[in-house]
């Protein structure tokens, strides 16, 4: 049997379901509206695949970075918890997970319009200036 690239994904992550690295290979080698046969017989799109990586993987940063960085406005994502998030929310539970990880506050920034504020898990509440600050420190 002949397997092409998403298909080895999927066969190794059948072999080691808790490496986070093979789910973000697997997303980044689907096409978008492309989906995936899980060993499971489940048929998962690239959108579905984050999902399933943030529920096997909650506190891991840079999938829901990842997760957050492919949404569209008003776009929501169900996180493990059975909270729903949209794009700015998932960018904020990404920093709560990791507050050193620069790249969720920058984007954060950016999509914040001018007078926009959101509030980070720490309570603090920024505008996209004081985000852009806060990710040079």
């Amino acid at each position: 049997r002949v397997l092409d690239k998403k298909q080895l994904y999927v066969e190794a992550i059948r072999l080691e379901p808790e490496n986070i690295s093979l789910y973000f290979c697997l997303c980044d080698a689907l096409s978008a509206g492309e989906t995936v046969q899980m060993h499971d017989g489940r048929a998962l799109d690239k959108r579905q695949l984050y999902v399933e990586g943030i529920q096997r993987f909650p506190g891991y940063s840079v999938e829901l970075y990842n997760r957050a960085h492919d949404l569209t406005a008003g776009e929501t994502v169900t996180l493990h918890d059975g909270r729903v998030v949209d794009k700015k929310q998932l960018y904020v539970e990404a920093l709560r997970c990791d507050p050193d990880f620069s790249d969720p506050i920058l984007c954060l920034a950016n999509e914040l319009v001018p007078g926009e504020t959101v509030q980070l898990h720490d309570g603090r509440v920024l505008d996209s200036k004081q985000l852009l600050v806060e990710a040079i420190r």
